[in-house]
Order: structure tokens, then C-alpha cells, then sequence
């Protein structure tokens, strides 16, 4: 049984709840609101300072790279390096201190040009004389990067310059190689500025990026990547999750280079988490610079404003409720009272005096509840004398209910009188009669079985015969197992009745043939009453079930009985009447299985 917990509440608790949402209502559409508002100024302001440490940064980068380029396109283009390396080998054929002297000026070269600090090592590789004769750790055969894959795209690339990660040891000592970014270019002939006679190439940490990456981390969670155009990682900020980068592989899909330059910023989510990510492309290389912030971090202030103002909320909700209940007891007052008033009332004491005060809702509840009283006290006193009428009626339907009895019991007497005379006409119709009163009466039910129908009207039609010389031919078609289906009393004879009367009777040789049959037809017992009489006209069968007593016709009996089925089963039950192909009628009766 489902209980409706509010409905039972008391009236001033009802009050205080609704005072209650009024107070919650307000407030929670004003916290809502002031989140919403609040989120999209902090995460405007969050895309602002992103871009504005982007953009430091990548120019920041892009500087580092322009010093180290520049720096291998002056040595490029050093005189002293160009004439070493135009040296043949016959030069230091036979003398070891002359390749000595060169290498040490090559290096001088690199010393007096180098431009900064992040600059960690510097290297040559060549063909030259310089190089075959002997090698050094800073000024080697190109035969050492023949096959490297930036040294054969250096060779067919229009760009001047490759860059790409490495590692390199830079002293004898060390045990551990250092992660750099090495940048390379070709050394052009500058007498022919077509012909490649070597490649330089500088090293600097990968750590300096890493602080340049740490910058750009603005929050503690925040991570930060320098990836190439194939998605590759190249480094990342010193607290970055590298496994956090799943969208490597699409996120330079869909924007141009121009927007890169610009930066591209959008919301993605990882891990059914949310981040601001933001994409920026570094100048004069196929480097970007991405960026991922949660956004659980961008909206931590707003967090603990909100907890801020929750918390006020709830000290303003301690205040006001006592003063809310207060007010709702307060307004049911009388309420209560008319309610004190009306049990009062029913349990018997009509005499009270109903005040009814003021002129709102309430003071018209009690008047109209004042009224009401008058009203039943009168209606009181009118069934009292109503109550004595139905007692005399109740006394006269009982004398009424006697006679059938009573002349059930006459025809009883009459009955076993003929059998002592043996007039076997008398004794068979009253046999007949008899059992015709005593089925109808059926011990005062309402419901009775098929069967009893059945025999009620082969009784019936027993005492016509004995009217009418025996013309009526009675033939009952109805399987066993359909006999003891229930059915309203009274339902059959009224409808044999008439199909003896208004059909048979109306033959010329007044004689003729009714059939009772029965079937169980789509979860329905459908019961035929067909006989062979002088049928019905169609205008007479549309109008069978809108007769009233007037009406000469039969259809009375059949609207009556139609109309009880209905009311007992339903309105998809009920009587059907239909013109047989040959003569007479059929009714059908439809009740349920």
C-alpha cells in the first residue's frame, strides 16, 4: 500500500516545509546561477593567462633557438673554418702539428662565437682533410652520421637547420649521457654556396627546456609537452604525466598552422576528468607547445567560495527556521481549533458553538462548517421518519415475496391431487408449472448455472405446448462442459418468449423449431437462441434495443436483459440480434469465459 507521507503531515508542518523550499529555492538558484557565472569568468580568465604565459614562453623558446641557429650560421660562414676546410691532405701529409694547429683553431672558432651558456657542446663533421687525417670529439668524419636519419634529412630538405633529440656524454668521465636537443646544419662552400662541405652541429640540455615548460605550468597539475608533427613527445614539464597525453595523435587534426601560431584552446576530458588544453606552435620549427590543466584547479577558488557561502546559507537557515515553524504554527491556530470542533461533532455533539471568526478562508470554513451542522441535525430528524416508511415497505415486500411461494406450493398440492385422479394432462402442466416457478425462484440467487437455464425453459416450453397443441419443437445443442458455466437468472426465457410469440406463433401453421446452442469462442461463451419463425424486418432489428414499455414490438425483454449483462460484465458483452438466411431469428448472447 503506497503511503503519501506529505499528505499525512500535519497542516502547520506542511507550512513549515513550504516556508522552507521558499527559503531553499531562492538560495539555490542563486548559488547555481553565481557558479555558472563564476566558471565561465575563471576559466575566460584561465584561457587569458594561459595564452599570455604561452606566449612568453614560446617566444621565450623561440629565442633559445634563434641564438643557437645563428650561431651555426656565423660559423657556417667563418672564414678561419672555411679555409681549414679547404685544406687538402697533402698539407698535413707531413706535418702532425699543422692538423694540431687547425683543429685548435676550429675550436678557438667555437669559443669566441658561442654565444651562451646553454650552448653545451659544439661539433663539426666533414670529409675534409681536416677530418680524415685524425679525428677528435668535436671535430669528426661525417662517415659517423651517414646513416642517421636527420643527417639524410638534412640533405634533402629545403630547411637549413634539423632538430632532434639526443644524447651525448661530454667529457670522458661522465657515466650517464645527457638528454639534449641537437640542431644541425650544412656548411656551404663560400666560393660556390652550392657544394656541402660539412655539417655543424650544437647540444644543449633538454633541462632548460623543461624549466621553460615548468613556466607555462601555471597550476600544480598542470602539465605541459613539447611534441613534434608526428605526436612524438620531446620533453615535458617536470611534473607533467606523460600517459596523460592520449591525444597525440589528433590534436594537431582539424586547425591550420596559422591558428597553431595563434594558439588553439579547447576542453577535452581524460579519464572522466575535465582539462583546458591549449596548442601553440614554435616559429621556424615543426614543434608545439600543448598544454594541460584540470579544470578541478581552475575552479578550486570557486570551490571554496561556494563552501563559503554554503556555509553562510546554513547559518541563515538556523536562524530563520525556528521563526518559519513559529509562523506555521501560528497560521493553523483556528485550523486547529475547527479541527477540535469536528471530532467533537463526530462523536455525537451537535450542540456546539461554532465561532468563526474573521472573514478570510478560515472564517468561512467554520461558517460553511457551522452551516453543515444545521444541515445534518435536519437531515437526522428526516431519516429518522423516513426510517419508519422503510420499515412499513421492507414488511409489505416480504408479503410479496410469499406469494410465489405460496403458489409454488398451490401447484404442489394440485400436483399430487391429479395423480390420485390420474388425469395425466393436468398432472404433466402442472409438473411443468411447477418446476417452471421453482427454477425461477432458484432459492433467491441472481447467478445461476447454463443448466438450470436450460431446464427452466424446456419447462416453459412444456406448459406453451400445452397451450398450442405441441408446435413448438425444443433442440438443445450445448457440450457438457459448458453447462455448469454461470450466467445472470432469467436470461433465456424472456428471449424463447419472444421467439414463440413474435416468430412461431406468427407462422400460418403455428408451428416451428427452437434451437439453444453453445460454444467457447475467443475467451467468450457465445449461447444462440435461434428460431424459425416469420423473422424481422431490418428496420425492426435496428430499433430492437431502443423500445420503451409503449412499444408493441418485442423488444422490452431483450433491452432489459441486454442491459443487465452489460452492467454485470461490461460493455464488450451483451445480446446481438441477426436474421437467419432462411427464416426466423437468431439472438446471440456473449458473456465471458
Amino acid at each position: 500500500m503506497r503511503v503519501n507521507i506529505y499528505r499525512d503531515l500535519k497542516m502547520h508542518y506542511k507550512l513549515f516545509l513550504q516556508y522552507l523550499l521558499l527559503l531553499a529555492i531562492p538560495f539555490t538558484l542563486f548559488i547555481i546561477v553565481n557558479y555558472r557565472i563564476s566558471s565561465k569568468d575563471l576559466e575566460t580568465q584561465a584561457r587569458y593567462s594561459s595564452r599570455q604565459v604561452f606566449e612568453q614562453s614560446r617566444s621565450f623558446m623561440e629565442f633559445k633557438l634563434y641564438v643557437a641557429k645563428n650561431f651555426l650560421t656565423i660559423l657556417a660562414s667563418n672564414e678561419k673554418i672555411q679555409d681549414i676546410l679547404h685544406r687538402s691532405a697533402s698539407y698535413y701529409y707531413n706535418s702532425y702539428g699543422l692538423w694540431s694547429f687547425d683543429v685548435e683553431g676550429i675550436r678557438k672558432q667555437f669559443y669566441i662565437t658561442k654565444p651562451s651558456e646553454d650552448i653545451i657542446k659544439t661539433s663539426l663533421y666533414t670529409s675534409q682533410a681536416v677530418a680524415s687525417t685524425n679525428e677528435t670529439d668535436d671535430v669528426m668524419s661525417t662517415n659517423r652520421i651517414s646513416s642517421t636519419a636527420w643527417y639524410a634529412n638534412l640533405n634533402k630538405s629545403s630547411t637549413t637547420f634539423e632538430v632532434f633529440p639526443s644524447m651525448i656524454l661530454l667529457n670522458d668521465l661522465q657515466k650517464e649521457k645527457t638528454p639534449t636537443f641537437t640542431i644541425a646544419r650544412s656548411i656551404f662552400d663560400n666560393e660556390s654556396f652550392q657544394n656541402v662541405i660539412g655539417v655543424l652541429s650544437v647540444d644543449m640540455p633538454k633541462s632548460i627546456f623543461e624549466s621553460i615548460l615548468d613556466r607555462v605550468a601555471f597550476t600544480k597539475e598542470s602539465s605541459v609537452f613539447l611534441i613534434n608533427q608526428a605526436g612524438e613527445i620531446l620533453v615535458h614539464s617536470s611534473h607533467a604525466n606523460a600517459g596523460m597525453l592520449s591525444f597525440k595523435s589528433d590534436i594537431l587534426k582539424g586547425s591550420t598552422n596559422d591558428q597553431f601560431k595563434e594558439g588553439v584552446w579547447g576542453k577535452r576530458v581524460f579519464d572522466n576528468a575535465e582539462y583546458l588544453v591549449g596548442a601553440q606552435l614554435v616559429e621556424d620549427s615543426d614543434w608545439y607547445l600543448v598544454s594541460l590543466t584540470p579544470y578541478k584547479e581552475i575552479l578550486g577558488s570557486q570551490k571554496k567560495a561556494m563552501k563559503q557561502m554554503l556555509a553562510i546559507a546554513f547559518l541563515i537557515a538556523m536562524f530563520l527556521l525556528p521563526l518559519a515553524f513559529l509562523a506555521a504554527a501560528s497560521g493553523t491556530r483556528r485550523i486547529r481549533g475547527l479541527i477540535s470542533q469536528m471530532k467533537s461533532v463526530k462523536q455525537g455533539d451537535f450542540d456546539l458553538q461554532i465561532q468563526h471568526e474573521g472573514k478570510d478562508e478560515i472564517g468561512e470554513l467554520s461558517r460553511n462548517f457551522k452551516s453543515m451542522i444545521a444541515k445534518v441535525t435536519q437531515l437526522l430528524d428526516e431519516k429518522y421518519a423516513l426510517g419508519q416508511e422503510v420499515k412499513s415497505m421492507e414488511l409489505k415486500a416480504l408479503q410479496a415475496q410469499i406469494n410465489p411461494h405460496f403458489l409454488y406450493n398451490t401447484l404442489d398440492l394440485i400436483y399430487w391431487k391429479a395423480m390420485r385422479i390420474q388425469e395425466q394432462g393436468i398432472y404433466d402442466l402442472v409438473q411443468s408449472l411447477s418446476k417452471f416457478y421453482k427454477l425461477s425462484l432458484s432459492k433467491g440467487e441472481d447467478i445461476v448455472s447454463l443448466r438450470n437455464e436450460v431446464e427452466h425453459i424446456a419447462a416453459y416450453i412444456d406448459i406453451q405446448n400445452a397451450r398450442f397443441k405441441n408446435g413448438i419443437t425444443l433442440v438443445v445443442d450445448i457440450p457438457e462442459a459448458l453447462y455448469e458455466h454461470a450466467m445472470p437468472k432469467i436470461t433465456l426465457q424472456p428471449l424463447v418468449e419472444n421467439s414463440i410469440i413474435h416468430g412461431i406463433l406468427e407462422t400460418e401453421s403455428e408451428t416451428g423449431t427452437i434451437t439453444i446452442s453453445a460454444n467457447a469462442v475467443h475467451g467468450k461463451i457465445v449461447i444462440m437462441v435461434k428460431d424459425d419463425g416469420v423473422g424481422i424486418s431490418q428496420e425492426n432489428l435496428e430499433r430492437i434495443f431502443n423500445r420503451d414499455r409503449t412499444d408493441p414490438f418485442h423488444g422490452y425483454g431483450a433491452n432489459n436483459i441486454n442491459k443487465r449483462i452489460k452492467l454485470l460484465y461490461g460493455e464488450e458483452y451483451g445480446l446481438t440480434y441477426r436474421r437467419n438466411d432462411g427464416p426466423g431469428v437468431t439472438v446471440i448472447i456473449e458473456l465471458p469465459w
